[in-house]
């Protein structure tokens, strides 16, 4: 199989494991039986775990041993993990009830969807991280390479605040569908910070990446972490060549569920009342920190908060430059990115990657 081949197969499979480790709504097993059925009718995929299949799990066994409100213990080794929680999933997609009942008794969260996310977090995420680790072997190995192959460097770094989780998966699934033919790769948190890797070092690679792709939204310029994102890009002298906005407004509320009237969708960086409002929004966080480490007795444990502080200090510092970018560049509405299919990112990247060929 040529790289080619492994690339799509690979952003298949990230698309389709995406959906079942995000769901929110009550559709896990039509997400279950589509993660199973892509990994069975996928030669690479399952040859690998049929390799890796050298123990048949009791699988009732270890979920009735199973104490309430604890997840289940994965055996150790990455061929083991893979057996088990394959099984597991097998058995759970045979009997659709003990599935649900499982995620039931998962964890001690109140909502359902918390107690699914706790289940496929502790157990189907390394599953699905180490099965994505060996496409990513596979391709490394391939022979056979094709023209193509000299844009795989071309890498896209996916940023967005996790409450626009419904607006990412939509950018995503669009991204890697019409990318992935052109060996273009789209790195985001939830499936590429791999089981046990650190977070911030996967948000430090940044400045590794050709192009960001900015899902800008009031949580967004709200987000410590997002805005951490920013400033590591903005470290770049060429970063705004880097970047690539997509703008939500407040009516890109119908692709969210479950939101309350208070929570803010649009990014109000075109006014300047609204631009202000983001700078206020720090300089309250600022002091709101301040004042908290100052009721800190014990000096060694304020080293993490002040790191903490440093951090929303700079971002206090580029907000506004942050901002006035944005107003100055026009980043296209997301409503119109869809309609277009996304057709202005595209042409940018596309013909970016062809200059490396």
């Amino acid at each position: 199989m040529n790289k080619n081949e492994l690339r799509k197969i690979s952003a298949q499979f990230r698309r389709i494991s995406a959906q079942f480790l995000s769901m929110e709504s009550e559709e896990e097993f039509n997400y279950l039986i589509d993660l199973m059925d892509f990994i069975d009718n996928n030669p690479v995929l399952i040859d690998y775990v049929t390799k890796c299949k050298k123990q048949v799990f009791d699988i009732e066994k270890a979920i009735s041993d199973k104490g309430n409100w604890r997840p289940l213990v994965l055996p150790a080794g990455t061929e083991q993990v893979i057996s088990f929680v394959y099984q597991l999933l097998d058995y759970c997609r045979l009997n659709p009830n003990k599935f649900r009942g499982l995620i039931f008794n998962y964890s001690s969260s109140k909502t359902y969807s918390e107690k699914y996310q706790a289940f496929t977090r502790k157990t189907v995420a390394p599953f699905i991280n180490y099965l994505l680790s060996y496409l990513e072997v596979c391709l490394i190995d391939a022979e056979n390479a094709t023209t193509n192959d000299k844009a795989s460097n071309t890498k896209i770094f996916l940023s967005y605040c996790s409450k626009d989780a419904p607006i990412a998966d939509i950018v995503d699934t669009k991204l890697q569908e019409l990318l992935s033919p052109h060996g273009i790769y789209i790195s985001r948190d939830e499936r590429d910070v791999m089981y046990r890797e650190s977070f911030s070092a996967f948000m430090n690679s940044i400045d590794d990446h050709d192009f960001v792709v900015m899902i800008v939204s009031d949580s967004y310029l709200k987000s410590k972490a997002c805005m951490y994102e920013v400033l590591e890009t903005m470290k770049s002298r060429k970063y705004e060549n880097k970047i690539l906005f997509i703008i939500l407004s407040d009516d890109d509320r119908k692709y969210y569920s479950k939101i309350n009237n208070n929570f803010l969708v649009g990014a109000n960086v075109y006014d300047v009342s609204g631009r202000i409002a983001y700078a206020q929004y720090w300089e309250q966080e600022k002091t709101r920190l301040e004042k908290l480490i100052a009721d800190i007795p014990n000096s060694l444990n304020k080293i993490e908060p002040i790191k903490e502080l440093k951090i929303i200090s700079k971002i206090l510092l580029d907000i506004d430059e942050f901002t006035s970018m944005l107003a100055d560049r026009k980043g296209i509405p997301f409503q119109k990115m869809l309609e277009s299919n996304f057709k202005p990112i595209i042409d940018v990247l596309t013909s970016q990657s062809s200059l490396r060929v």
